[in-house]
């Protein structure tokens, strides 16, 4: 007869197995519907990113080659990087997210985009790039720590991270309800960044309307 303790012990492990495999389906089968949805995303300013290329070229590293996308969903910024002429690499944990982009990719005359299907909450691949870059998808990492230290630990001492997020202030009664949803409180982000990187810089700070609050961090590990 089995003993109870161990007996205990298994169909404690398999319910908590069961639980994850529960959430991690409905988290994707969320994001799949917003694809599936065809929501269109805008990629980033090219001034504004020119900008950024240029300081990270000037004071960490002139020999910028390769950049990963992380959480580019159907974004058009592959495409974007690609021109510029790195080698891009997209990350996403929606497979739909990830088909309808291929299918542009393919449409396309690049052959210097890759993309992974990858939950950026438990990333396992081994990722290297000069570039590490997350725009708007940060809110939405459930242990942003263990995101965090896990870019880290991929960087190479000349490689950047640039964090791109909606942000929120204490104190601040926002008139769209959903605010705090949709961004990261800016100082308990700030102190996070900074036990987890050596250097941490607020780059850029927009302060367009309740939606577009959001912050530029420019990182090094």
């Amino acid at each position: 007869m089995p003993d109870p303790i161990k007996k205990s012990f298994l169909l404690g492990w398999f319910f908590a197995i069961l639980i994850a495999a529960i959430i991690k389906y409905v988290y994707m089968n969320k994001w799949d519907k917003i694809f599936e949805s065809k929501p269109k995303y805008k990629p980033l300013n090219d001034i504004f990113f020119q900008k950024l290329l240029e300081k990270v070229k000037k004071e960490i590293n002139p020999n910028l080659k390769n950049i990963i996308d992380l959480g580019c969903g159907t974004s058009r910024s592959v495409f974007q990087f690609a021109r510029m002429g790195f080698d891009v690499v997209g990350v996403d944990f929606s497979e739909v997210a990830l088909s309808a982009l291929q299918n542009d990719i393919d449409d396309s005359d690049f052959n210097n985009i890759k993309l992974i299907n990858q939950d950026l909450n438990d990333i396992t691949l081994d990722l290297e790039a000069d570039i590490f870059i997350c725009v708007f998808t940060y809110t939405f990492i459930n242990d942003k720590e263990k995101f965090l230290k896990k870019i880290k630990s991929s960087m190479k001492e000349d490689s950047v991270f640039v964090l791109i997020t909606p942000v929120t202030h204490e104190n601040v009664k926002y008139l769209e309800i959903d605010k705090p949803q949709i961004a990261v409180e800016y100082s308990s982000t700030v102190k996070l960044l900074k036990s987890v990187f050596s250097v941490v810089e607020d780059y850029h700070h927009d302060y367009i309307g309740a939606r577009e609050d959001y912050v530029t961090f420019l990182v090094k590990k």
